[in-house]
């Protein structure tokens, strides 16, 4: 009985695992991609305009952004040479920066999406746009991770509980099966 359990159960049981951890990828990656929706087009636009030859401050104005504490998105231009021109993202009173390599991976692509963490309690979904015309530069834009983390760690609890009750249903179903042919043999 305990050979036949095993037999049954544990090709269940590893297929279940790979559907939930299937499951549970998808939905993450779907969550972070999302992130990085409303700076898509926050680079996009800014970079357009940017490209006729637009002022940064006609992009930024006055606004001033704590990204430490903000879910609001914010945007950086860098000039040509990679130096900040403009913001509306400060964190702790002074600009973040990119880490090196960002703008000139920017400039060979349609645009950078990555991840980034300027600071220890900050983690940011950023789209870095390089643009030319007029003149020439990049726009980054960005905004908290903070919801989608915890929507992701959500995810993360649901898709495991999930797991669990299937991994015990299964193997209880199994049992059972396993033990009807000895119950209906004793009768």
């Amino acid at each position: 009985m305990i050979k036949y359990l095993i037999r049954i159960w544990v090709p269940i049981a590893i297929a279940s695992t790979i559907m939930m951890f299937t499951i549970f990828v998808v939905a993450q990656q779907a969550l972070r991609q999302s992130a990085n929706d409303p700076q898509i087009q926050m680079a996009e636009d800014s970079a357009a305009v940017l490209a006729t030859g637009a002022s940064s401050y006609s992009i930024v104005g006055n606004t001033k952004i704590d990204i430490g504490k903000s879910l609001a998105p914010f945007l950086i231009i860098y000039d040509e040479a990679g130096k900040v021109v403009a913001s509306t993202g400060y964190l702790n009173t002074q600009i973040p920066v990119v880490p090196s390599g960002v703008l000139a991976s920017a400039k060979t692509k349609t645009d950078s999406r990555i991840t980034w963490q300027p600071a220890t309690s900050t983690r940011l979904a950023a789209v870095v746009k390089y643009y030319s015309g007029k003149s020439s530069g990049y726009v980054v834009a960005a905004r908290s991770l903070r919801e989608i983390e915890i929507r992701e760690s959500s995810l993360e609890f649901n898709v495991g509980m999930a797991w669990l009750v299937l991994i015990v249903v299964t193997f209880v179903t199994c049992l059972i099966s396993s033990c009807l042919p000895i119950i209906i043999h004793h009768k």
